[in-house]
């Protein structure tokens, strides 16, 4: 503890505190600010910025771990009083102090903004351990560049970047896991594939640590062998790990369905998650709007949400995507429409297929912009191919006999579609 707490006064990083603190706030609002209220989403956009600290804190770890070779100091580190893997190990703990402060301030942040609108629990700490284990990966790498190549520039420089690379291109959800893009309450990450990937990210200290080296009283290849076990044994483990992550799937896992999902006490009842409460009266709005659609318009009883219904879950399921209703409304539409049309049958030919496709188009776009109170989001893009969303939007402006109208020659139109 002594040489660490002597490490953490003499290190140049505690000037850098700070900037690390700032760059983690940042890039928790920055990105976006969907999150807060939802404890996993919030969970997940607080490990997010392990992103962006991991490649920095590798660029500091490979300038720090290379002063003594570039000041001269190497012998005198080698004949210190204490053993090397000591001192080497009180220099990358110095960073992953720093860092892990610094990190910890961001997701205390995104605990306090979150928790007026979440209700009860807290941060997942599954999230913020991937995240960690993230930042103390990248640091094992960089302590091990800065030893094996001490220049002061080109090497936390290439090894930043390197590891920004690396970690943008194979580290994402559906790859590697080592980080995750958002939280939805449908998944988790369990703890056996977090634990494989603090496994790779301890192994990657211990080989930054037990880099090969000839042990005082040793000479000669014998000597030089014995010095090199402690690190073969340690990248051993830590291409196994490795392998490990790499086959043992992604990293978020689908949740067990809650006994009680959250409901909307208006009917058609519109169930979710209990992390998304802060949801609910945005949805009793929906509900309210669903229930006051034409008598022409036939609704199921309920709607759920993505992964509530386990084994039974169908694709008409909505999902909230960002924090936008407009995703929730489309995939209710859908619902409805085939609720209120006749059972899908193969047209006769293309022309009554396309005739019947166009009606539904217009039919869902027509409906999802009465479930969510207005049209399509100016953010959103896409949609149905031949609708025209700018007359939807005026369309549900009209009086209701108008808009009665209208839906039944849509519902017409798919009736008459004459089946092979």
């Amino acid at each position: 503890m002594r040489i660490l707490w002597m490490e953490l006064r003499r290190s140049p990083l505690r000037w850098w505190f700070p900037v690390l603190v700032a760059l983690d706030v940042a890039v928790l609002f920055g990105r976006a600010q969907w999150w807060i209220g939802v404890w996993p989403q919030a969970s997940a956009a607080a490990q997010i910025p392990a992103f962006y600290l991991g490649p920095f804190l590798a660029a500091y770890a490979a300038w720090a771990s290379g002063r003594i070779h570039r000041l001269g100091f190497e012998d005198q580190h080698t004949a210190g009083t204490r053993p090397r893997w000591q001192v080497e190990g009180a220099h990358i703990a110095a960073v992953v102090v720093y860092g892990g402060v610094a990190y910890g301030v961001g997701a205390l942040v995104a605990a306090a903004v979150s928790h007026h609108d979440a209700g009860p629990g807290f941060l997942w700490p599954s999230y913020l351990l991937l995240g960690a284990a993230l930042i103390l990966l990248c640091i094992a790498v960089g302590h091990l560049a800065g030893r094996w190549f001490p220049s002061a520039f080109a090497t936390p420089v290439i090894c930043g970047l390197a590891c920004f690379v690396m970690v943008t291109m194979n580290g994402g959800p559906m790859k590697a896991g080592l980080f995750v893009l958002s939280g939805a309450p449908a998944v988790e990450v369990t703890p056996g594939r977090l634990a494989i990937r603090w496994g790779l990210a301890l192994s990657a200290v211990a080989v930054a640590v037990l880099t090969p080296r000839v042990l005082p009283g040793y000479t000669g290849e014998r000597g030089k062998v014995i010095a090199r076990l402690p690190a073969m044994g340690t990248s051993a483990l830590a291409v196994a790990c490795l392998a490990g992550v790499l086959t043992a799937g992604p990293v978020q896992t689908a949740r067990a369905t809650p006994d009680a999902p959250l409901c909307t006490r208006t009917e058609p009842k519109i169930c979710v998650w209990p992390e998304e409460r802060m949801y609910l009266p945005r949805l009793e709005a929906m509900a309210r709007r669903i229930s006051a659609l034409p008598p022409v318009i036939k609704s199921p009883s309920a709607f759920y949400e993505e992964g509530l219904r386990g084994d039974k879950a169908q694709d008409i399921d909505f999902s909230i995507f960002e924090g936008s209703m407009w995703e929730a409304a489309d995939s209710m539409s859908i619902a409805i429409s085939r609720t209120s049309t006749p059972p899908f049958c193969h047209a006769v030919d293309s022309t009554n297929e396309d005739r019947r496709m166009q009606a539904y188009f217009e039919l869902d776009s027509w409906l999802a912009a009465r479930i969510s109170g207005a049209g399509q989001p100016a953010d959103m893009h896409g949609g149905p191919p031949g609708v025209d969303q700018a007359a939807i939007a005026r369309l549900i402006k009209q009086p209701e006999p108008a808009q009665e109208d209208w839906a039944k020659k849509q519902i017409k139109a798919v009736e008459g579609t004459r089946c092979a």
